[in-house]
């Protein structure tokens, strides 16, 4: 997914972009009834060595897969730890109580939200969308 937004801080090769309502939303009498736009303010990679300074408008490229890979680790990942707790509990316990597996089933839960969030927190620079053009002044 392409992306067009405006340059803010540029940090060596880390810059941060934000999208969204632009300045003619500003004096636009219908964007405050009708439209629901919202600046988004995020970090983007100058892999390819462009010359941005503050200001800039350029084009990102925003990777499906990773933003599912990063979904699926945040959203699914965490639930699928709470079934294997609650069942590893069950089994290792021997027990009938409900509420002990389900207290397992959260202990995997919040392991799931730690694992995913150090993951995260690892790879987050490989997750960083891609600055692929400089455009001309409009």
């Amino acid at each position: 997914m392409y992306e067009r937004g405006t340059v803010i801080a540029v940090d060596k090769n880390i810059i941060t972009v934000t999208c969204g309502k632009s300045e003619h939303c500003k004096t636009c009498p219908a964007s405050k009834m009708f439209c629901n736009i919202k600046t988004k303010e995020f970090k983007a990679l100058n892999t390819n060595d462009l010359d941005i300074k503050t200001g800039d408008r350029v084009e990102i490229y925003i990777s499906p897969a990773k933003t599912i890979v990063y979904s699926f680790s945040i959203l699914i990942f965490p639930l699928i730890m709470f079934i294997v707790g609650f069942y590893l509990t069950a089994s290792l316990v021997n027990t009938l109580s409900d509420g002990i597996k389900i207290l397992g089933g959260f202990v995997g839960l919040a392991s799931g939200f730690a694992i995913a969030c150090l993951y995260n927190y690892l790879t987050a620079k490989q997750k960083y969308p891609v600055i692929m053009t400089k455009l001309d002044a409009e």
